[in-house]
């Protein structure tokens, strides 16, 4: 009588180990299988639309903490030092659809810059109700004169706008970089850099502007306590933007 209960008392216990055991390995492949299946998800959600980057973006704030928004974006691929600041960065964030760029000092976030790199990408203008990629330069703002533009080592034009008590009184510089998602080559901006190395005179230069703004759908904005020099700095230059971010393509 005692052997048989012995038996059966190891018996079970070897039962429960196995239950215990497969219960165990199901958990686990239970674990891999919802992170295959999330990650299915979110790359099918990103192959079709644009919520988990436009969701991404909608954290991106002046003031963030930078490792709170590293923990979204992950570590820069590439830094830059201020030009004119030593002790600001660059901090350059890239994705298939915008590259993200953030002015940090002491791990604040003093400025932000996106370029949208896809023409169907079109991310909302922060304090705004218009987005990249979407209507034409002179419908989004009026043009009080402030601007700047280059044809040499990139072609991009931007031009200022102070946001009122709504956008805290941030600077906003909105316009177009040649790395970001274009369809017309424009043009205007060799007319405009010509006309003034030439010295023209401000009525000339000043309807090639507006020629230009009539035309220019903005691909880049750039928001923050800056000035509209730091916004064109925080640019890469076509061979930067080559180097880090476009490897393999062509010129």
């Amino acid at each position: 009588m005692s052997v048989s209960i012995g038996h059966n008392f190891f018996k079970n216990i070897r039962s429960a180990a196995f239950t215990l055991a497969a219960i165990i390995l199901t958990v686990g492949q239970w674990a891999d299988f919802r992170d295959v299946v999330t990650s299915a998800y979110e790359g099918f959600v990103t192959h079709f639309t644009d919520q988990v980057e436009l969701k991404q973006l909608s954290h991106v704030r002046v003031g963030a903490n930078l490792p709170y928004l590293e923990s979204i974006f992950g570590p820069a691929k590439l830094i830059k030092v201020n030009q004119t600041h030593s002790k600001s960065q660059y901090r350059y964030y890239n994705n298939d659809k915008f590259l993200l760029t953030l002015a940090v000092e002491n791990q604040r976030v003093t400025a932000y810059q996106i370029v949208s790199l896809l023409d169907g990408f079109q991310p909302v203008i922060s304090f705004s109700k218009a987005s990249l990629n979407l209507t034409p330069l002179h419908t989004m703002q009026k043009f009080d004169g402030v601007f700047t533009t280059d044809t040499v080592n990139l072609r991009y034009y931007l031009e200022q706008a102070t946001l009122g008590r709504e956008g805290m009184f941030f600077a906003l510089q909105l316009g177009f970089v040649e790395y970001g998602s274009a369809t017309q080559a424009y043009p205007q901006l060799d007319q405009i850099n010509e006309k003034m190395m030439q010295g023209s005179d401000d009525e000339q230069l000043l309807g090639t502007i507006e020629s230009l703004r009539k035309m220019l759908i903005p691909n880049v904005y750039s928001v923050g306590e800056l000035s509209l020099e730091q916004a064109a700095d925080m640019l890469l230059t076509r061979y930067e933007f080559h180097a880090y971010f476009a490897q393999g393509s062509s010129l």
